[in-house]
């Protein structure tokens, strides 16, 4: 019989995580959380007020689940199919913030407040390195109007939007570890790039202090109580993909990760994507449809949150659900006529 626990330990991505912290959580998420939130969410007499903060409490929590869900060692391709639910939490905590706020052009993220940034320009970079470029136009309009407004944000998803107006200064709004950051975007010495990148590596915990998520894994037990779900600086390894960094200094740190860097490397779209994006245009284009919409194109759809399931479907005819599966949010993938 497999030994599951030592499975699990060598499956694991940093070793702070615990079997039953994981399985404890992610169990409740699905069990307990989720259909508390669907209930609140469908009650007619919920504030609109409470409709924001529980669209937030459960973008946050999507979120958490996709870092725990990777710290644990799940596969990288599973995982790929679960930022459409990430991006889809956020989409609709924005739509109500902004009807809350009366302003259509309002932030889901304010960059100056550091967990906010945080969260970002991390969505971006999973992004990124998952291989999922075909969400940064649509993670961008949940903040389009810091544009231009923050050198890294702007390092991270400029090839993959429209063009801009060009802008030869460079800004930010958190100095450690960013301004390394920005040293080596105005580099152009290959060598200079990766010492410099490698502080930054180096630096980002301990410049992360004071979030909640710092210190976390101190606190976790097999109850599911504390909030550790990983520690990994998303961001700058998307950065080290996206301008080709050396990254063999500092590939082996504990919040470095490797393994998405190196997939994104080796990543090859499949025969109906097109080729990997050029600067100033978003190439990739992937069809999906969640339960409800209208199906955008004949053929064979597949779910991976309903393990794996195949459909055929009219175009127009309106997608099946449920719309939470076994795993995770459904949506359905276009596999071929």
């Amino acid at each position: 019989m497999e030994d599951i626990k030592t499975n699990f330990l060598e499956r694991r991505r940093q070793p702070f995580l615990m079997e039953g912290f994981y399985k404890t959580w992610e169990r409740e998420t699905f069990e307990i959380r989720r259909p508390i939130t669907a209930r609140e969410l469908a009650d007619p007499k919920l504030s609109p007020l409470g409709r924001k903060y529980m669209l937030e409490g459960h973008a946050s929590e999507t979120t958490h689940l996709l870092h725990l869900r990777y710290t644990a060692g799940e596969p990288i391709e599973k995982l790929r199919s679960d930022l459409d639910e990430v991006v889809a939490a956020w989409e609709d905590f924005a739509k109500v913030q902004r009807e809350f706020k009366g302003d259509e052009e309002w932030s889901a993220f304010r960059f100056s407040y550091r967990t906010d940034y945080n969260d970002i320009v991390q969505l971006v970079g999973v992004a990124i390195l998952m291989r999922r470029e075909d969400l940064i136009p649509r993670i961008h309009e949940l903040c389009h109007i810091y544009r231009r407004d923050d050198s890294i944000y702007d390092a991270l998803t400029e090839p993959f939007l429209p063009p801009a107006e060009e802008s030869d200064k460079y800004t930010w709004f958190h100095d450690d570890p960013y301004a390394l950051v920005v040293d080596v975007l105005d580099s152009d010495d290959p060598n200079e790039q990766s010492a410099l990148m490698k502080e930054a590596v180096e630096r980002w915990y301990a410049a992360n202090e004071g979030l909640p998520f710092h210190g976390t894994h101190k606190d976790i037990d097999d109850e599911g109580h504390g909030g550790y779900f990983g520690y990994w600086c998303f961001e700058l390894a998307a950065l080290c993909y996206l301008k080709n960094i050396d990254d063999s200094r500092f590939r082996n740190h504990l919040t470095y990760p490797k393994d998405l860097v190196d997939f994104a490397r080796a990543y090859r779209a499949e025969p109906d994507r097109q080729p990997p994006p050029t600067s100033g245009a978003a190439t990739f284009q992937v069809l999906s449809a969640r339960p409800g919409e209208p199906c955008p194109r004949e053929g064979v759809w597949f779910a991976v949150h309903l393990r794996g399931k195949e459909i055929r479907m009219r175009q127009g005819e309106t997608m099946p659900g449920p719309k939470i599966g076994p795993s995770g949010a459904v949506t359905w993938y276009f596999k071929g006529p």
